[in-house]
């Protein structure tokens, strides 16, 4: 089992900067060029990249069986 720690939490010192919610100063708002993102578009890159890590898990695990039917 893992020893406790033995280092005491002091209380974490803020800066006025660090105080402030960017988020809460500047309202979020919709234009209309957010509502009309085309999603397929935006993440066509994704299907590409599965596709791939696919293929190589596929050839990864075609190896494995080949080498354990060699081997055995």
């Amino acid at each position: 089992m893992a020893k406790k720690s033995r280092r005491i939490n002091k209380p974490v010192r803020l800066t006025e900067a660090q105080m402030v919610r960017p988020e809460a100063a500047q309202p979020i708002t919709s234009t209309k060029s957010q509502d009309t993102i085309n999603l397929a578009e935006e993440y066509q890159y994704v299907i590409a990249d599965l596709k791939r890590i696919g293929l190589i898990a596929l050839i990864m695990l075609t190896a494995l069986i080949t080498l354990s039917m060699l081997l055995t």
